[in-house]
């Protein structure tokens, strides 16, 4: 729905944004509250019945049978191959093979060859024994690893009683690799001090970058956001144990939080040719640990104390403290082993996490009533309990099937979600679980051979969650936050901070998925394949209903001097009902030709969605202004897509510790229910608003008729949001979808090689190429259906936005500048455009593709790692990241140069960054981008069972891009309106480089069966402060400074330190 009245609608974004934990497609309105997207969503179905559910998936196993074709997103099994050769090199047919660790004991028979093959393992320690009578046995160790093919040469003895034991272990170098990633196994999981959550583990993953520096859990309450090579955190994919479980609401997010002793292997792809994988985003693939035939366990408790940081000299004028943990406490138990031997295996989880956070805060003078503001004297606060429970139950049925049955359950309870400096107690998010709770997985594998298996699953996922403002009352319920206790909220224009409230959403994100995938290995003459295929199903929902507290919110004015006292959003909740469905299907083939590998895949992709009927209650205060209304816009968007992949591997030499690496890949993106219900004006909440009102009784509430006073005594009409107001009941449609649009894709090339020095130590080196198009937003046309768009040509210059530039922030201890790069205060003076006269606001908006507009990423990536052995292990990476858009005439609208959440709106060439929080919450001003970064992990094990581990990472300090927030004035669209606009490049300033050391040391006691550690975690050991966000307004009109700019609003939290012990047995 486009912006009227006096708004100007800027439409060129990046085709999602993030706010309240929903992703939406957005056409930006600007005004004073800096909120520029809402909230949107879905209506849940029933759940489908139990027949519709098993006759899905036998359809699709059948399906199955009939194709052939590959396809590490949603694979949660690795496989073994090998062969057995006699003293003398000589392959051995109707050698037995057995394998044991996870699950009952398995048996092979080598072929003509010598070879075998054991696929579809869960990762995990195995033991391989292979003997043949007459000649003698030979018995190697072997590690299995997510979506990877292990392969192991075991040569038998001469004689009949000797036993040879092969001591190498699973090769590091993996031959068949074409993609980039890491893989984080176990002993890197308990053994590396880290902050305990998936995100955590991104920063060890060459290409990817975090909004956040989590110092020892500072962070682990609150998911971050991240971006890798080139693709936005929109496009990330989380997959536990094989289930996509991706929240397609807050695209790219994951509806859970995890427990991290829960984990048997953490693996992060991003890029490749596995035809599994549908974006080019990052791909986090998660398994959790399993019964077997011995009982395991285990319980730890992690405590970290906290302690108040200190202000820096240059932030004490307005800032009384910085984050800091208060406390966090982590304790679980985790306990697996056989119900029946060989046949049934249980295992459980359970983890509590308690993250207790001091935050930022300003001093009194800096609060909205000075010394008379409810916030003085209290201490802003972030607290969030994670409670987890996960359940796993592995059958072995026959011989040849096998079954898992998951469940998991991740409540999360926070009280302080998006406290800030600028976001008090009463204004900040009390969020728990809403609507039904739990996930669950059945899946079923039968091999029909050691070269033929195929995998039927099922799965259902509960996303829903609420966010309740507290309103100085605690609240957790609608009632509460609209109950004669509480008052809506409202905005101090002259420090950007909220008071009394702020705005709600109850959410409901169900999903259920129906996959089959299969593998198939057979020879053709001289070559071998490696055959994968699958198909998959899956359907998502949501439903919210959104809206502020008492359905307004107050801008007020009178801290600036202003005579016009404020400005007053009227407001009409949003109520949500949509529906998605995905279906994909993949092949692949693997050729082994010699020292060659090809992978070839096709994926297919089919992505649709509408917005159901939905219907709204009137605003209480003008309810002829904003009436009850009912809705049905059943249009929908499907985008439908072919993704080729081709990669080859080429080992080098006879000894094969050299292989070259390269591959074309074509990845499409993947589609959010925000974008399906970007048609439906009641997606979210729409709003109108006033200016220049008379408060009357000064309560910062405005009523209809102090509405209607004021506008007889000079208030106006200012604008409004997914609303006409001359069409308040929304009988014509004025936003569409361009039904031959396409999906955006990525076009991905990748050149590289690994080296083994050892056989466990490997270096590399990777270049990734990245070409992103068909970027989907919303084209305003003049007239409805004629395709007549609205262009450069339709602005004319309003003027030049003058002022300075922030000086160079001075350490007042050292004197020193810590980024004398562009930091000049310098004066600036940018153009600013506006529609010409005549020209009628845009209003009929077309969801499209953008034209004459591109993005590209260009990364190298060197990479080192040394598992485990020898008493030491190491994993390193260095990145260097360039990603910029390429912005053609026929893609800009409005020349004025404006800071979108991606940027720059029109600045061709420029540096593409991804906005965390799109202006509001704790992470409101972090623009993640740098042009480098650097991880190094790793563990040394020291006489008398003590180890130390270490982590360490590195960055370039990330953009701060800043922007005179202009008032556009009474000739733009008959009235005032604001642009962000641009006063010097994205990324001419920067924040201070980051750099971040983690140290651990523990000491082991073993007692029987039994073995304890104890250890201490020290994390942020160099203690650095350095800032992490500013305040990135300079300007509040055409030549106004703003009296907040460039303010510190976080800063590397502190050194902390934190106890540990883990009992296992």
């Amino acid at each position: 729905m486009p912006c009227t009245g006096q708004w100007q609608s800027l439409h060129y974004e990046r085709k999602f944004s993030h706010y309240g934990g929903a992703t939406v497609l957005i056409t930006t309105c600007q005004h004073v509250s800096g909120l520029d997207s809402t909230l949107k969503g879905a209506k849940m179905k029933s759940r489908p019945r139990i027949l519709r559910d098993a006759g899905r998936l036998l359809s699709m196993m059948l399906i199955l049978l009939f194709i052939t074709g590959t396809a590490v997103a949603q694979i949660s099994t690795g496989s073994i191959a090998g062969k057995v050769l006699d003293p003398d090199g000589n392959p051995q047919v109707g050698a037995t093979v057995t394998l044991t660790g996870a699950g009952a004991p398995k048996v092979v028979v080598t072929e003509a060859d010598g070879t075998f093959r054991y696929p579809s393992l869960p990762p995990g320690q195995y033991n391989l024994k292979a003997e043949l009578e007459g000649i003698g046995i030979a018995t190697t160790p072997l590690d299995v690893n997510i979506g990877r093919n292990s392969s192991v040469t075991m040569k038998l003895a001469p004689t009949l009683q000797q036993t040879i034991t092969v001591t190498a272990e699973t090769p590091l170098l993996d031959v068949r690799k074409t993609g980039t990633g890491a893989t984080v196994t176990k002993v890197e999981l308990e053994s590396i001090p880290t902050a305990r959550d998936p995100w955590v583990i991104l920063q060890q993953v060459p290409g990817v970058l975090t909004d956040r520096i989590n110092v020892g859990g500072n962070e682990s309450g609150q998911q971050s956001s991240f971006v890798g090579k080139g693709a936005g955190g929109d496009q990330a994919t989380f997959n536990v144990d094989g289930v996509n479980i991706t929240d397609m609401s807050a695209l790219g997010s994951s509806p859970a939080y995890y427990d991290f002793d829960s984990f048997e292997e953490v693996q992060v792809a991003t890029g490749g040719s596995d035809p599994r994988i549908q974006t080019a985003g990052v791909q986090l693939n998660m398994v959790y640990k399993r019964g077997t035939n011995d009982f395991r366990g285990s319980g730890r408790y992690f405590m970290t104390q906290g302690r108040e940081s200190t202000v820096s000299e240059e932030a004490k004028p307005y800032l009384n403290f910085f984050n800091a943990i208060d406390s966090v406490d982590d304790y679980g138990l985790e306990l697996g082993g056989p119900v029946i031997k060989d046949r049934l295996w249980l295992w459980g989880a359970y983890g509590h996490n308690q993250i207790d956070l001091f935050v930022a805060q300003p001093t009194t003078n800096n609060l909205p009533l000075g010394a008379n503001d409810p916030n003085v004297g209290i201490r802003f606060t972030d607290k969030t309990k994670l409670e987890t429970l996960n359940g796993k139950l592995n059958a072995q049925i026959t011989t040849n099937n096998s079954a898992v049955l998951l469940y998991t359950d991740s409540g999360k309870t926070k009280f302080g979600r998006n406290a800030s400096p600028t976001r008090p107690p009463a204004t900040t998010y009390n969020q728990e679980n809403y609507g039904p709770k739990g996930n669950y997985k059945v899946e079923d594998t039968h091999i029909f051979s050691s070269n033929f298996y195929l995998t039927g699953m099922f799965s259902k996922t509960n996303g829903g969650f609420q966010l309740v403002p507290n309103s100085g009352q605690n609240c957790t319920t609608f009632e509460c936050i609209n109950g004669s206790s509480t008052q809506n909220a409202y905005q101090d224009a002259a420090t950007a901070v909220w008071a009394r409230s702020f705005a709600y959403a109850f959410i409901k994100r169900p999903q259920s998925q129906y996959r089959a995938d299969g593998s198939a290995f057979f020879g053709t003459g001289s070559l071998n394949h490696e055959l994968k295929f699958g198909a998959g199903f899956r359907e998502v929902q949501q439903e919210t209903q959104s809206s502020w507290a008492h359905d307004q919110y107050y801008i007020d004015f009178t801290n600036l001097g202003a005579p016009d006292c404020c400005g007053v959003y009227f407001l009409r909740p949003g109520n949500s009902h949509i529906k998605g469905d995905y279906t994909d299907l993949y092949v692949g083939d693997t050729l082994l030709l010699g020292n060659l590998t090809i992978q070839g895949g096709l994926r297919w992709d089919q992505q649709k969605g509408h917005s159901g009927p939905a219907s709204t209650v009137a605003n209480p205060d003008v309810p002829n202004l904003l009436p009850a209304v009912s809705l049905n816009v059943p249009d929908e968007i499907k985008w439908t897509s072919i993704s080729p992949r081709l990669g080859f591997t080429y080992t080098l030499g006879s000894t094969r510790r050299t292989v070259l690496r390269g591959g074309y890949n074509r990845y499409v993106d993947q589609l959010g229910t925000g974008t399906m219900g970007a048609a439906n004006p009641l997606n979210g909440y729409q709003y109108l608003y006033y200016y220049n009102i008379t408060d009357s009784n000064h309560d910062r509430h405005i009523t209809g008729a102090e509405l209607a006073a004021s506008l007889l005594n000079g208030a106006y009409f200012y604008g409004s949001y997914h609303l006409d107001p001359n069409d308040p009941l929304h009988t014509k449609q004025l936003t569409r979808f361009d039904n031959d649009m396409n999906p955006p894709h990525t076009d991905e090339f990748v050149l590289g090689f690994e080296h083994e020095l050892m056989s466990d130590f490997t270096v590399g080196a990777n270049f990734t190429h990245r070409s992103l198009n068909d970027f989907v937003g919303t084209r305003f046309e003049k007239t409805q259906g004629h395709e007549d768009w609205y262009s450069s040509a339709d602005y004319t210059l309003l003027g030049n936005t003058t002022g300075h530039l922030p000086p160079c922030p001075v350490n007042p201890t050292t004197g020193k500048v810590p980024r004398p790069d562009g930091c000049t205060g310098a004066a600036f003076s940018v153009p600013v455009y506006v529609l010409k006269a005549g020209i009628s606001t845009p209003t009929f908006g077309v969801i499209t593709n953008l034209p004459d507009y591109s993005q590209k990423y260009e990364g190298v990536e060197l990479t080192a790692t040394k598992r485990m052995s020898h008493h030491w292990m190491l994993r390193g990476n260095v990145s260097w990241n360039d990603w910029t858009q390429q912005v053609g005439p026929d893609a800009i609208t409005d020349p004025t140069n404006l800071r979108t959440t991606i940027g720059c709106n029109n600045c061709d060439g420029s540096t593409v960054v991804q906005g965390s929080g799109t202006g509001s919450g704790s992470k409101g001003g972090v623009y993640i981008n740098s042009t480098w970064s650097y991880n190094l992990t790793g563990v040394v094990q020291l006489p008398w069972q003590f180890s130390l581990g270490a982590s360490a990472i590195g960055r370039e300090g990330y953009p701060v891009p800043y922007v005179s927030r202009v008032f556009t004035g009474a000739n733009t669209i008959g009235g005032e309106g604001y642009k962000q606009v641009l006063v010097a490049g994205v990324d001419d300033f920067r924040l201070p480089d980051v750099f971040n050391l983690d140290l651990r040391l523990a000491k082991d006691f073993r007692f029987n069966q039994v073995g304890l550690t104890l250890s201490v975690d020290a994390f942020n050991i160099t203690d650095q402060r350095t800032v992490l966000q500013r305040t990135t307004r300079v300007n509040d009109r055409l030549a106004r400074s703003y009296t907040a700019a460039n303010r510190v609003v976080e800063a590397q939290a502190p050194r902390v330190f934190r106890l540990g012990a883990r009992l296992t047995f």
